[in-house]
């Protein structure tokens, strides 16, 4: 009962701190927000929420953000909750510049929900020289060349997959495609990074990180609110908020304490095979596990350990969305699909996947670039500046006082968002028909008429810079062996009631049906 008495005076404390937020902002109105005050923008229905319900409660994500962007262009100001100026950002030299420059950082509410999901010392949750000596260690694994270790496990996820679809889809029938691939997806990463197989994780480990996925995009007015103040928050704040006993706090709690024993039992076993010169698998936890010239492990167990739910989710989670989008546009346009389909009969040829020339094969790599192009993982990412500085833009914009400017001063705290979805639709760099499917426009060489961004075919999906997704070129083998299992086997139509599918996410972006879960329903056939 003490506790319980003890808990409730924190959240009473808690309660008066968001109050007193609350009546501090009113009265004192954030600085930065009049550096940014006379770009244009759409009107605001709302003091309280401003344009954040519009932006991440539409029925279809992009629903209002990608008219903005016709209205407004590639740089412009939407109201925040309270009053708040932010700017939204889809020029590719603006895009650039915050990527690479480093004065810009992950908001403190997204930061530190962050850390309730993740182990506070993984990757995604440090910065400056600890992020850099992380990734140092991590990208030899996914190089050009530390990804070929990876094909054959990749290769067996996909292979797999078949008897999976059969026993789902004997001769024809609607199969919820979204588990099915991410189930596939699920057991390509948890061989390649952890080296076993998803089923070697627990069925508690599996359901949990299929919930968590759930959790992910899960938006509705009360988590707007909380990620506005949150903003606001000091740390010891969200140091009680990790501890608060709602049902989804817990489930995030034990999700990352399990992935944390999996991960600490994982590479003591690959330690213990190191040490006695026993050969070690091509797995990312085994070559991490390998001593190095000196002797010495380059992580310690700990820090390994700690990067198990992050390396399995992020894996996990952005490549089933692509594949199952990528099944419901072969749905909808048939005669590419039929024209996909001769290519991977023509390449293949019936010889293991891991001899397929994936780079001659001009269909299927046109395919995915435009798969990630209109249906990007990530589709906007919150930033807040660390210091003043000015943003180059790409082209001049006329302030609402008739100023023609081409940069805009930011200052310290002001929130940025990098709209991947919509620079990715910008008919000013993709040209009039930037919101259609063509995969053609790659083979065509018209598709894309702005300044280099990203690892991979001038798409932000992946980010660039040093926020470059660590795992690009393992999803991009991934998809192009799952597309070649499944196209070259199987058709893909809608069943009988048609397309009720859309995308929908505030951030992350994935395919749900007319009853808002995730899935892709489609009519699959078996051809071969």
């Amino acid at each position: 009962m003490e506790n319980v008495q003890n808990l409730g005076l924190v959240l009473q404390a808690v309660a008066a701190a968001v109050v007193a937020l609350i009546i501090w902002h009113i009265l004192h109105r954030r600085r930065n927000s009049s550096s940014v005050r006379n770009i244009p923008g759409p009107p605001s229905p709302s003091w309280l929420f401003g344009n954040m319900v519009q932006l991440r409660l539409p029925n279809e994500y992009g629903d209002c953000e990608f008219q903005w962007q016709k209205l407004y262009g590639t740089v412009y100001r939407i109201k925040g909750c309270c009053g708040e100026d932010r700017l939204m950002v889809s020029d590719p030299v603006a895009m650039n510049f915050i990527l690479n420059a480093k004065k810009f950082e992950q908001t403190p509410a997204y930061a530190r929900s962050r850390r309730i999901l993740f182990d506070k010392t993984c990757l995604f949750n440090v910065t400056g020289q600890e992020h850099a000596r992380l990734r140092a260690v991590f990208n030899p694994s996914f190089s050009a060349a530390g990804i070929r270790a990876f094909h054959p496990m990749m290769a067996k996820a996909a292979e797999e997959l078949t008897n999976v679809m059969d026993s789902h889809a004997a001769g024809s029938k609607t199969v919820n495609m979204w588990p099915v691939l991410a189930n596939a997806t699920l057991s390509a990463i948890t061989r390649a990074v952890l080296g076993c197989e998803s089923a070697d994780l627990g069925e508690e480990f599996v359901g949990l990180v299929t919930r968590v996925v759930a959790l992910v995009i899960q938006v509705n007015k009360t988590s707007i609110l909380i990620e506005f103040f949150g903003n606001q928050f000091p740390e010891w704040i969200w140091d009680i908020i990790a501890l608060v006993p709602t049902q989804t706090l817990k489930e995030l709690r034990k999700g990352k304490e399990l992935a944390k024993r999996i991960g600490v039992r994982l590479v003591r076993e690959k330690v213990a095979a190191a040490k006695l010169g026993l050969e070690m698998d091509g797995d990312v936890f085994s070559q991490l596990a390998k001593p190095n010239h000196s002797g010495k492990v380059r992580l310690t167990e700990e820090e390994v350990a700690a990067h198990t739910s992050l390396l399995v989710l992020a894996g996990y989670e952005t490549s089933s969305n692509a594949l199952a989008f990528g099944l419901l546009e072969l749905a909808r346009n048939p005669a590419f699909q039929d024209a996909l389909r001769r290519e991977i009969h023509g390449a293949c040829g019936g010889m293991a996947l891991t001899d397929v020339g994936f780079n001659d094969m001009p269909l299927l790599n046109a395919f995915i670039k435009e798969i990630l192009r209109l249906h990007p993982g990530l589709g906007l990412e919150d930033l807040m500046a660390t210091e003043d500085t000015v943003l180059p833009l790409r082209k001049s914009i006329i302030t609402l006082s008739g100023e023609c400017i081409s940069q805009i001063p930011i200052q310290k705290g002001q929130i940025v968002g990098l709209a991947i979805a919509s620079s990715q639709r910008a008919e000013s760099l993709w040209g009039p028909d930037a919101d259609k499917f063509n995969p053609y426009r790659w083979i065509q060489g018209n598709n894309y008429q702005g300044e280099a961004i990203g690892p991979y075919a001038n798409l932000s999906s992946f980010l660039g810079g040093p926020r470059t997704c660590l795992g690009w070129r393992f999803a991009l083998v991934e998809m192009q062996m799952f597309l070649c299992e499944l196209v070259g086997k199987y058709s893909f139509s809608f069943p009988g009631e048609g397309d009720s599918t859309r995308a929908a996410g505030a951030h992350m972006v994935a395919p749900v049906t007319s009853d808002g879960q995730r899935g892709a329903p489609l009519r699959v056939t078996r051809i071969v």
